[in-house]
């Protein structure tokens, strides 16, 4: 199915319209993401940083060897805490020395049954096994995720730079989710409504500026009329006032040069080419469109021939004179185009003998037609004298399976011959 122009260039603003709001969205909100990330990462360093000057690395050391808490120890854990309990992001505090048995723990914040205290070992979790030879090197390694936190892994030096341990920040990752689900939505409704009012400007202008103009150029050459030329009016194309100052202007300009050019030679050639499909007496359709009708009804199974002859044409002409011989083949011609339909075509192929070639019918259809077409008795194309007088002889075939055209019209022919003598004979 053919689309209009109109409908192209929705289609192809909508498209575009489509891809750029994706796009924008898309880029806002890895943006914002990254955005957040870094965030992320810089509460992550400004904790750690913290802790680096709370928290000793060689007392560390020495807490591993000892196993032993004093004041200076609890004085460090209690300023984790308080740290903790400032920034509802920062889940936990940790700082661990990794072994092959698991993380050794020095401090930590969670005072739930899940936290360790000073020399608790807790053995690795799927995550950290993963990377199991480099927590235990104590090698600066990426952020770990888990359901709803990062945890990230910063190294803490001695005072001779040699890494002792991990301070551990478990950073939330839930309230950043959530903001980032909102700025999500609220990046979806203000862009789409952006590039939606950018659409309708689109389409508004588009419609205005361009379709408009090319639909009152497109109407007036649809309904462009010889007639109207030939009574003296101005033409549809004539009649076109666009003033764009662009290009559409130029070729409205340009159809109407067109027009005069056209118009000294388009009424000779409708008339030619009427005369070369029509036969110049009856009007009906010529031996030469018959022609080309068959070979594109070669391949149509649903054909019905009526072949008619005018009996006893000859006789008429020899007798009474062409003028007489003529009005029989003019009422002959006004019979057939009784029965001539959108499916039936009429044609006249010889002096006497006329076709019509139906399509989309049956054989129950042509055989009545060809009953009712006997029976009706302007089939009788002259007065009835005792010597002679003209009919026209009909017989009809509908195509059978595996016939050809020909074959399909012979039989037809040969049903009008019999119709001929029988009439005769009678």
């Amino acid at each position: 199915m053919k689309k209009s122009l109109k409908y192209k260039i929705v289609l192809a603003i909508v498209i575009i319209v489509c891809i750029m709001d994706v796009s924008f969205i898309f880029v806002n909100y890895v943006n914002y993401m990254n955005v957040n990330r870094n965030y992320t990462d810089s509460l992550a360093q400004t904790v750690a940083n913290t802790c680096r000057l709370v928290v000793d690395g060689d007392s560390v050391t020495d807490y591993l060897d000892n196993r032993r808490r004093n004041t200076a120890y609890y004085e460090v854990w209690n300023k984790l805490i308080d740290y903790r309990n400032t920034s509802e992001n920062v889940l936990q505090i940790s700082v661990v020395n990794f072994r092959d048995g698991g993380g050794c723990y020095v401090y930590d914040t969670d005072l739930t049954e899940n936290g360790a205290f000073l020399g608790d070992i807790l053995p690795y979790d799927e995550v950290q096994n993963a990377i199991k030879d480099e927590l235990i090197a104590c090698e600066k390694i990426e952020p770990l995720e888990y359901n709803g936190r990062s945890d990230y892994y910063i190294p803490l030096n001695s005072s001779y730079n040699i890494p002792v341990a991990y301070i551990i920040v478990g950073i939330s990752t839930e309230n950043v989710r959530w903001e980032q689900l909102t700025y999500l939505g609220y990046i979806t409704i203000i862009v789409t409504s952006i590039t939606v009012l950018f659409g309708v400007f689109m389409i508004w202008f588009m419609q205005h500026n361009v379709l408009r103009p090319l639909n009152a150029m497109s109407k007036a050459a649809s309904s462009y009329s010889i007639d109207i030329l030939r009574d003296g009016k101005e033409s549809p194309i004539g009649r076109m006032n666009i003033r764009t100052g662009d290009e559409l202007e130029r070729l409205c300009e340009s159809m109407k040069k067109m027009e005069h050019d056209i118009i000294a030679s388009s009424s000779q050639l409708a008339i030619a080419d009427w005369n070369s499909n029509h036969d110049s007496m009856t009007q009906l359709y010529n031996k030469r469109h018959y022609k080309e009708q068959l070979k594109e009804l070669q391949n149509d199974s649903t054909i019905g021939v009526i072949y008619f002859d005018i009996d006893n044409l000859k006789r008429m002409n020899d007798t009474f004179g062409h003028e007489k011989g003529d009005a029989v083949i003019l009422k002959a011609a006004e019979f057939i185009r009784r029965y001539l339909t959108e499916q039936a075509s009429g044609f006249r192929i010889g002096g006497d003998e006329f076709v019509m070639l139906i399509r989309d019918c049956t054989e129950e259809k042509v055989q009545e037609l060809v009953s009712t077409m006997r029976g009706d008795e302007k089939g009788n194309l002259s007065d009835v004298t005792a010597e002679f007088y003209c009919r026209l002889a009909i017989g009809g075939a509908f195509r059978k399976t595996g016939e050809t055209l020909e074959e399909t019209i012979k039989r037809a022919d040969d049903e009008m011959y019999k119709n001929k003598h029988s009439v005769r004979k009678a």
